[in-house]
């Protein structure tokens, strides 16, 4: 393919009776203003004040054959319905919609796609300023104070880099958006406006990153000091969340149902505890395969009264 001749096209309100179709060549731009782009490399998408400035790039990556999506805003963007990380490069497939605010862009090309890496690329989570009900997964490292203090600091970051591209690779199979990860941290959701069964998602995705996390830390250099394998404490539990983008690109998520997951995580796989661990919210919502133990109640830190707890295992 000539460097002139578009990859593919973008199409602004597909389902509309004024679909506007633009030829992509190299990179356009979307946003309201897109200062400094000449038209021919930029869609403008509006007032809408769900977009920003500035708010993704689509960008043709042509050793690879393939067509990435940027997000660059403070709003968020989702393909095909889930809201894709900020500033990390998303592929996009014949027939992918962007939403951008309250518009839709079709991704439309004939060009076949390069073979799909064992790494992929995860889909993640920016942010919003409105309420938005998530269902959560928390998860960390058991003692990895300990283990970080103790270990060799090249192999620590060699293995711990393995478990988390092993996570997102799982992630992104279950449909589920990475918030943050940070040291022995990691974060994902699943937006339920967008996800009926964003709960089910959630579960599925737990199942099975706690069974190949444990299958993968066989393997490590990184160990407790008697020399047995890394072992993560899981937490599940939904509630409303406000996302919020904070200097430097980094990701706020506040409410009561994320400090609850933590508290959970920080539970799970201790004092005899299963490894996975979801809240009564969690439980009553779900209706997948999956089995829970009997309830436990627990104090939580931070929070008045008890909080009932379940194990979760596969059904």
């Amino acid at each position: 393919m000539s460097s002139s001749q578009p990859f593919g096209y973008l199409v602004l309100d597909p389902d509309g009776p004024e679909a506007t179709t633009v030829p992509l060549v190299d990179r356009i731009f979307v946003g309201r203003e897109c200062a400094g782009v000449d038209d021919a490399h930029r869609i403008l998408v509006g007032e809408d004040l769900g977009v920003s400035r500035n708010h993704l790039e689509v960008r043709v990556d042509l050793d690879a054959a393939q067509a990435l999506v940027v997000d660059t805003s403070s709003n968020g963007t989702r393909v095909n319905g889930i809201r894709i990380e900020r500033a990390v490069g998303v592929p996009l497939n014949n027939g992918d919609r962007i939403q951008v605010g309250n518009r839709v862009i079709e991704f439309r090309t004939d060009t076949a796609p390069a073979p799909a890496t064992s790494q992929g690329s995860p889909r993640s989570t920016v942010s919003v300023e409105t309420p938005i009900v998530m269902a959560m997964v928390m998860a960390d490292l058991i003692n990895y104070s300990t283990v970080s203090e103790q270990a060799d600091q090249t192999a620590l970051a060699r293995d711990v880099d393995r478990i988390y591209r092993k996570l997102r690779e799982v992630l992104t199979h279950h449909k589920g958006t990475l918030i943050d990860y940070v040291g022995d941290a990691f974060f994902a959701s699943w937006e339920l406006d967008a996800d009926p069964e964003a709960v089910n998602h959630a579960l599925s995705f737990v199942l099975d990153a706690s069974e190949q996390v444990s299958e993968l830390v066989k393997d490590l250099e990184l160990r407790y000091a008697d020399g047995s394998p890394l072992r993560m404490g899981w937490g599940v539990t939904i509630g409303s969340v406000v996302l919020r983008l904070m200097p430097g690109a980094v990701v706020m998520a506040l409410g009561d149902a994320v400090n609850l997951g933590f508290r959970i995580s920080a539970l799970a796989g201790r004092e005899q505890r299963p490894a996975i661990l979801a809240t009564h919210a969690i439980r009553e919502a779900s209706n997948g395969p999956f089995a829970f133990g009997p309830p436990e109640s627990v104090t939580v830190k931070g929070r008045v009264g008890v909080e009932t707890i379940y194990g979760v295992f596969p059904g």
